[in-house]
């Protein structure tokens, strides 16, 4: 299987540290549903999603990440927690391109305008990733964002949880 295309954003310093608090705070949120979930023994999307929200509501995280964020927890019911900065996969609708070099994203104070890089060599003026699921990934200190759709892929088996298991 073929890596996933990647494009590397170029965020000023300040949006730059505005992404690294989102992701940390979406991981806590995460984190904190997946646990109240398990301890609850929910499993239902319903029934996650309003732990979810009200994750979210305490990290004070806009309602914008609550389907990447209920879609991840609903995946890792039965695998480790969240790391700080780990990636989200963010649904299309949640990610805009207003011109093919840079991208809307939500961020934990709104959305914010992020240029990308875009290397010549791909010639394309269409905007890389648009109507796809994204994944925000942090990696050696620079902000990337990628097809996310073989991410939603993999956790679509669907989970079994601990006490579901033979």
């Amino acid at each position: 299987m073929a890596a996933p295309i990647s494009f590397r954003l170029l965020p000023d310093p300040d949006v730059h540290d505005l992404l690294a608090r989102t992701l940390e705070r979406v991981n806590k949120a995460c984190n904190g549903a997946r646990t109240r979930a398990l301890a609850e023994r929910k499993s239902g999307k319903a029934e996650v999603k309003s732990l979810v929200k009200e994750e979210l509501d305490r990290f004070k995280l806009p309602i914008t990440f609550s389907t990447a964020a209920t879609d991840r927890v609903l995946a890792s019911l039965n695998k480790q927690k969240f790391g700080t900065y780990q990636s989200l996969v963010l649904p299309a609708s949640a990610v805009k391109w207003p011109a093919s070099d840079r991208v809307t994203l939500p961020t934990a104070s709104g959305k914010r305008t992020v240029k990308v890089y875009l290397d010549p060599s791909r010639g394309s003026l269409r905007p890389p990733l648009e109507g796809k699921p994204t994944a925000l990934v942090y990696r050696n200190g620079d902000f990337e964002i990628m097809d996310g759709t073989e991410a939603l892929a993999a956790g679509a088996a669907g989970p079994v949880l601990p006490w579901q298991r033979d």
